[in-house]
């Protein structure tokens, strides 16, 4: 038997990932409750119960990771840059068109510049962890450069160039990367 906790989570939780395959599928300003509501098996009334409005659903699938992204991404060892490069391009390519389309949406929805500011944080904070064994001490000067060059050569923005715009293969987009990255940080190979 479950508990009315219990039921509540999961109700929760299925609402979340109703909002997040939306976000897939939709930019960000086509998702309304009643699209989330129908695709979760709830009422809007309960979505709104549970989140107080459209925004705090957002807010709540931020807190939460619900796209799972950040989980994915940390199971990357530290200074592994291959596989690092490898976790960071199969999260691209399952996310990369809907992270895309916020992008469009970031100086009209408060909600698509909060996840975006959300995620350029979270990138920065991945790309000093994960390269932290090949950058210079933190605080210097040296150090905000690299670590800048390494946010620049891992940004999705240049996973849309390569694989979308000139039609890259995977393969190709991961050579490149690893070139830019290898350039930065030489002698990087383990």
């Amino acid at each position: 038997m479950v508990t009315r906790a219990e039921a509540a989570t999961q109700t929760e939780q299925k609402i979340m990932n109703a909002t997040v395959a939306l976000w897939m599928e939709l930019p960000l300003n086509q998702i309304t409750l009643e699209k989330v509501a129908e695709r979760a098996g709830v009422t809007v009334r309960t979505i709104l119960r549970k989140f107080g409005s459209r925004d705090g659903l957002f807010d709540a699938c931020l807190q939460k990771d619900a796209s799972n992204i950040e989980k994915k991404r940390n199971q990357a060892n530290i200074g592994n840059i291959a596989e690092a490069l490898d976790l960071l391009l199969a999260e691209y390519e399952e996310m990369g068109d809907a992270v895309i389309r916020t992008i469009a949406l970031e100086n009209e929805l408060s909600g698509a510049k909060k996840l975006l500011d959300r995620g350029r944080a979270y990138h920065r904070e991945w790309c000093a962890r994960v390269f932290g064994p090949y950058l210079p001490a933190p605080g210097s000067d040296e150090y905000e450069i690299k670590l800048a060059a390494l946010i620049a050569a891992t940004e999705i923005y240049l996973w849309k160039l390569l694989r979308k715009d000139l039609q890259r293969s995977y393969s190709q987009t991961l050579q490149v990367f690893r070139l830019l990255v290898d350039g930065i940080i030489p002698n990087s190979h383990p």
